[in-house]
C-alpha cells in the first residue's frame, strides 16, 4: 500500500510502508477524481528510493519515485481538472 504524493501523468512520487528496489516492476490502481470512481491501472518502473525524511519512524517512512511505462493522459487531464478548481497545484 502507499499513498502518491506527487503525480503527473508520467510518473508518481509515493509514500510506502516498504522499501522497493530500483529497477523493480510495479502496477499501480489510480482512482482517477473528482468522484474518485474511475479506476486506471498502470504499470511502471521504480527509479528512485529514499528515506521520507517528513516521516522517518512513522508509518510511511520511505519515498518511492515511479516512472509509468506509458504516459496517463487522463491522469494528466484529471490532475489539470483539480488545479483550475483550486484543489491541487500541478508542479512543472
Amino acid at each position: 500500500m502507499a499513498i502518491s504524493h506527487n503525480a503527473s501523468g508520467l510518473g508518481m512520487l509515493l509514500v510506502t510502508a516498504t522499501t522497493l528496489e530500483v529497477g523493480a516492476q510495479v502496477n499501480i490502481v489510480v482512482q482517477l477524481p473528482p468522484e474518485g470512481s474511475e479506476e486506471k491501472k498502470v504499470s511502471g518502473r521504480v527509479v528512485r528510493v529514499e528515506k521520507n525524511l517528513d516521516d522517518p519512524e512513522g508509518i510511511w517512512p520511505h519515498r518511492v519515485a515511479v516512472e509509468f511505462e506509458q504516459p496517463v493522459a487522463e491522469l494528466d487531464k484529471a490532475l489539470a481538472g483539480l488545479a483550475k478548481d483550486g484543489i491541487a497545484r500541478l508542479q512543472k
